[in-house]
């Protein structure tokens, strides 16, 4: 049996559904199309590294960029980052370490891995762009399971959350042309379109001007909480690793993958892999909708698609 792996995000899905767990990491696959969100913030992600490691504006840009980002998020993009590097400039490239990976043997054939966004001064630091900064979600980072899996590996308690909320400002759009209204101009009693209406899209300056304002105005955007987790919250998810490898270790002896039903939609948005659950793992859905992941940790940057194909 070739080296298995388990991570903070694959326990984590391990305890919200088997099937997915399965499909996931067992049978290496993933939707063809990925939601945006996950593409601007692996993209932020990148940018964020940058500026760790020393890095200017333009190369935190640079970093950050992706083919597969739409114009809007490109220009969503460069406001956060913009907006970052300003709240933020005197601490670059003054972390310890950058993108750590650590491997930890665990019960013979496991290995409990992950990757810290930084580390400075025996404190972990991670970035994480979200929909929306309140009480309720800083709430439950006391509770993560990623950080506190983080600080128990490398024996520290304290972690930084650099949180930056993703602006909900759209593009202006053109109006349909079967919904434009006109009115004559009273003046040249010329036909011009209606002043609530617009004949072409916002361009990207207009757009990147009103996001870039978004962020003076909301400074609250750009949040750092400070967790400090007890000795028992560590202690515990020792714990909590062992009888997640336990259970994986059941559910692969076994062959048994029950799917929750419960989470075949979550926040208003379905599982990647309902189309397939509800097709019956039907072969056209499969070849259709989905594709082998290139890696099965993607998050490992050290890892190999095949160094702990289940």
């Amino acid at each position: 049996m070739s080296k298995l792996v388990i991570t903070g995000s694959s326990m984590g899905l391990l305890q919200t559904c088997a099937r997915n767990y399965k499909l996931r990491y067992v049978d290496g696959i993933e939707s063809i199309t990925r939601p945006s969100y996950f593409t601007l913030g692996s993209a932020f992600h990148a940018a964020v590294e940058e500026f760790r490691r020393g890095g200017s504006l333009g190369d935190m840009m640079t970093a950050g960029m992706d083919p597969d980002l739409s114009k809007d998020d490109t220009c969503r993009l460069q406001a956060m980052v913009e907006a970052y590097h300003t709240r933020y400039k005197n601490e670059r490239g003054t972390f310890d370490s950058i993108e750590e990976e650590f491997k930890k043997p665990w019960r013979g054939a496991w290995s409990l891995c992950g990757v810290v966004d930084a580390i400075k001064g025996g404190v972990i630091y991670e970035t994480k762009t979200v929909g929306r900064i309140d009480g309720a979600y800083l709430e439950r980072l006391w509770q993560a399971r990623q950080t506190l899996i983080y600080c128990a590996v490398m024996e520290v308690n304290t972690v930084i959350y650099d949180l930056v909320e993703k602006s909900g400002i759209r593009r202006y759009k053109a109006t349909p042309a079967e919904k434009r209204k006109y009115v004559t101009d009273k003046g040249t009693g010329q036909q011009r379109l209606n002043a609530k209406q617009r004949e072409y899209d916002e361009p990207d300056a207009d757009y990147l001007t009103r996001l870039r304002e978004w962020y003076v105005k909301h400074p609250e955007a750009l949040h750092r909480e400070e967790i400090i987790y007890s000795d028992i919250q560590l202690k515990d998810i020792w714990d909590d690793i062992d009888a997640e490898v336990r259970r994986l270790q059941w559910h692969m002896k076994e062959g048994v993958w029950p799917r929750s039903l419960n989470s075949c939609h979550r926040y208003n948005n379905p599982c990647e892999f309902a189309p397939l659950c509800g097709s019956g793992g039907s072969k056209l859905v499969l070849d259709t909708h989905y594709q082998s992941r290139e890696k099965i940790h993607s998050e490992l940057k050290g890892e190999t698609s095949d160094s702990d194909t289940n």
